[in-house]
């Protein structure tokens, strides 16, 4: 009997947003508009009749069912890939499934992964981006890279990289306030935030400003169009100190209440505790040596 399916171009994109947990990094991911991302997951969820995702504020969440279906879609576009990488090659190539925040994969593994790619040519590696930390509905991977606010003390965790997010904007918003207190300077510029208010409260904690005053301005989901509203004067944002630190050197950037105060960042690296292949363990060992370097800068 012949069975009957969805759609596959939308269980596709689906897919990648429910990998992502974003529709604008799943649009990116599959170089398309976030438009066409979400008339496809819609167009799905009425064909099932069924809700994939919860809508939150500033983000998404896989219902049960969006879970079970992310699951199933994951693994099965695995094994299709391989199956035809197989057949398209003639051999069998290994594939590598790597879970990073866009900002270790724009300023490491865009700049190097070359390297490790030219010295294992017949593996692939296959990079997902996700802000989330290790969780139960995240879809498999073999490695991955996340971050946390707060320091964490589990063996399966490898502590690799400390970074802070400091207040950054471009040099004409801070010559026009120049001596201002960071209160007022703040009250006088825009306040650009990813995804929540969350971040600059955690500064506004530490530093002594009141609360209230970021708590309006642009809220984005995506770190590049973060650092395009900066670069266009759209307010002032919570930068990564290292992966910025080029466009602070270059006075694109400047850092207008000094590089001290700022929300600490910590990296760590997991590998999927199932998989003990030998590929995975070179790619661990080139990533820890990569952001070693990175350290090192």
């Amino acid at each position: 009997m012949k069975q009957r399916l969805p759609s596959l171009l939308a269980i596709r994109y689906f897919e990648a947003v429910g990998r992502n947990l974003s529709f604008t990094l799943a649009a990116n991911e599959l170089n398309v508009t976030q438009a066409a991302v979400s008339h496809q997951v819609r167009l799905l969820e009425q064909e099932l009749d069924v809700k994939l995702f919860t809508r939150l504020h500033q983000r998404i969440e896989l219902t049960e069912k969006g879970l079970e279906l992310l699951e199933v879609s994951a693994e099965c576009f695995e094994k299709l890939a391989d199956v035809t990488n197989s057949i398209s090659k003639g051999k069998r190539t290994s594939r590598i499934h790597l879970s990073v925040s866009p900002l270790i994969s724009t300023h490491v593994l865009m700049a190097r992964i070359g390297e490790f790619l030219d010295a294992e040519k017949d593996t692939e590696v296959i990079i997902h981006h996700s802000l989330a930390p290790p969780n139960e509905r995240e879809a498999p991977y073999d490695i991955k890279i996340f971050f946390s606010r707060t320091i964490i003390s589990n063996e399966s965790f490898e502590f690799v990289l400390q970074d802070k997010l400091i207040p950054m904007c471009i040099p004409a918003l801070w010559r026009k306030n120049k001596g201002e207190s960071p209160g007022n300077f703040l009250k006088q510029t825009g306040v650009v935030h990813e995804f929540d208010y969350q971040w600059w409260e955690s500064w506004c904690e530490q530093t002594g400003v009141d609360k209230n005053i970021v708590r309006r301005g642009l809220a984005l989901d995506d770190p590049s169009v973060l650092l395009n509203a900066a670069l266009l004067g759209r307010g002032v944002i919570l930068g990564s100190k290292r992966f910025l630190a080029d466009r602070l050197r270059a006075g694109e950037l400047i850092a207008p209440m000094g590089e001290q105060d700022g929300v600490d960042i910590y990296y760590y690296l997991c590998t999927n505790k199932t998989q003990r292949r030998r590929d995975i363990t070179k790619l661990s060992a080139w990533l820890r040596s990569a952001i070693t370097d990175l350290r090192h800068e």
